[in-house]
Order: structure tokens, then sequence, then C-alpha cells
């Protein structure tokens, strides 16, 4: 695989492969073993906010991307992740779902116009 991250001209990213990775030494070793181009962070999946960022630090200092996405939260769920997101004020789009695949989902200050996306207080 770390050849394969090497040689292509298409990035590639590690998704499903980071879950249940969670101690430090295991995450650097996987990032520094494979060298991907961009990790996908879903933090209910890697260990929340404390091992999305954990994550970030490694990757950062790796020069490997990173990008969060939201892993079928409901709206009280997406709207934790996106304002957590905004703290770690991301250099590229990120993958936040709309909290609209639940028929009974809570109401929602977050506001999808296009590809972005608000807080409407």
């Amino acid at each position: 695989m770390a050849m394969l991250c090497a040689e292509t001209a298409i990035p590639i990213a590690l998704d499903e492969e980071l879950i249940g990775i969670n101690d430090f030494e295991s995450k650097q070793n996987l990032l520094r073993q494979i060298q991907p181009q961009y990790i996908i962070l879903k933090p209910s999946l890697v260990g929340g906010f404390a091992g999305t960022d954990e994550w970030i630090s490694i990757a950062e200092n790796l020069g490997i991307g990173w990008w969060i996405t939201s892993a079928l939260e409901s709206n009280i769920g997406l709207n934790a992740i996106a304002q957590y997101t905004f703290t770690k004020n991301p250099y590229i789009p990120q993958g936040l779902g709309t909290g609209g695949l639940f028929t009974n989902n809570y109401d929602s200050a977050l506001d999808l116009r296009g590809d972005l996306l608000f807080f409407r207080p």
C-alpha cells in the first residue's frame, strides 16, 4: 500500500482503516507505514473529538492531509461535529452530512446553502 500511495497520480485516502486504531503509537505507525495523501476522519468512529485531534496531529506532522466527515449522526451529532470542525480551521471542504437521513430527527439550527453549512441563530 505504501508503494501505491507513493507512486499514484491520484491521491489515496484512508477511511475505515482508521477505525479501531486507538493508541497513539499504532496510529503513528499506520500513517508512517502507508503514507496516504489523506485521512478521512469520522469522529464518532475514531475515538470522538480527542481521537480525531490525535489523528490530525499525527497527520499534520507527517504532511498528510485530512478531512472530517459525519457518519449517520442525527442533527444533534452533526451540529457538534460541525462546530468541532470549525475550530480546526480546515483548509479544504469537509464532508459533513445534512442529518436528512432520519425521519424522526430533531430540528436543527444548521442550514445547508448549496455546498456550505451555516448555523442559524
